[in-house]
């Protein structure tokens, strides 16, 4: 009952956006698990893999559309009945913020641990930053080698292409 009355203290902007979240990260969980990430790769690349729109800034109306999309996800994953890899919210994350004209890169890196295994995780590079979803908390990617890259190039402008 807390939740419900929680969902509907929000504006109406703000449910409409969580609603779209909801939906995006249950197709991204379903595409992840039952499709091979070729076809999913393809068909990011196909449909959300172009330039933002031209004459386009990033100004604080996009900022603040960003962090609705990154609050959205955060609170779909919190409330849906499963656990969201971060591969899964990044590529739902980058669906919503393409949707909105928002420049957006889906960048996915490995690194290899201490004992010898590899850790891989998934974030998303919007126009002002990063949005990461990482089970910690923490933002800092550089230690991630690059293996997969979707989405406007041009947001990338470090030679290391990490926040």
């Amino acid at each position: 009952m807390h939740r419900l009355r929680k969902f509907w203290s929000l504006t109406r902007r703000e449910k409409l956006v969580f609603s779209e979240a909801c939906i995006f990260l249950l197709l991204s969980n379903l595409s992840v698990k039952a499709i091979a990430f070729r076809h999913i790769d393809r068909y990011l690349r196909a449909h959300w893999n172009h330039p933002s729109q031209p004459g386009i800034d990033c100004s604080r109306l996009f900022k603040s559309e960003i962090k609705l999309v990154n609050l959205s996800l955060s609170r779909a994953a919190s409330v849906l009945p499963w656990n969201s890899l971060c591969l899964s919210r990044s590529i739902a994350g980058l669906v919503m913020l393409r949707r909105r004209g928002i420049s957006a890169v889906l960048l996915a890196g490995v690194k290899s641990l201490k004992d010898s295994s590899l850790h891989a995780h998934a974030w998303i590079r919007a126009s002002d930053g990063v949005v990461d979803w990482n089970s910690e908390g923490s933002y800092d990617n550089s230690s991630f080698a690059i293996v997969l890259r979707l989405g406007d190039e041009s947001l990338l402008d470090s030679p290391r292409n990490i926040a």
